[in-house]
């Protein structure tokens, strides 16, 4: 009986569903991947208005009120608590889009120094939902 050398290889239907499977396991990661960056990216907002919140709270300790007086915006009130060693670092962005946050500050104005409470707001992702930090 002669031995046949048989050529092995794979069929057309073994490729296709080899490929279908490898193209599945990429877009579930790449759809994991995606919200692991929106998670991020919040986390570092959140995080990011809590130190400001913090930063505040110790300057009203030490000196008896917030500085949003001095600063219209929310990277000038940076600036200026980078400025006075509140804040390690000036430049606090939204991780995505390089924009400063938003902050309102809400002041008695009697004598034009004295803020009754700040509030930091942040944008998060996907869905845009407002994010605030109330420094009282």
């Amino acid at each position: 009986m002669p031995i046949r050398n048989q050529n092995r290889a794979f069929t057309m239907i073994e490729l296709l569903v080899s490929a279908t499977v490898m193209i599945l396991l990429t877009a579930i990661a790449l759809v994991s991947f995606s919200q692991a960056m929106i998670s991020s990216r919040n986390a570092k907002r959140k995080a990011d208005l809590e130190t400001m919140r913090q930063a505040l709270t110790l300057h009203k300790q030490a000196t008896g009120y917030y500085a949003a007086e001095t600063a219209p915006n929310f990277t000038d009130l940076a600036t200026v608590l980078f400025a006075q060693e509140y804040l390690t670092e000036a430049n606090l962005l939204d991780p995505k889009n390089s924009e400063p946050y938003v902050y309102q500050a809400i002041c008695d104005h009697d004598d034009g120094n004295h803020c009754l409470r700040v509030t930091l707001q942040a944008v998060l992702e996907p869905d845009e939902t407002l994010y605030a930090i109330t420094a009282l």
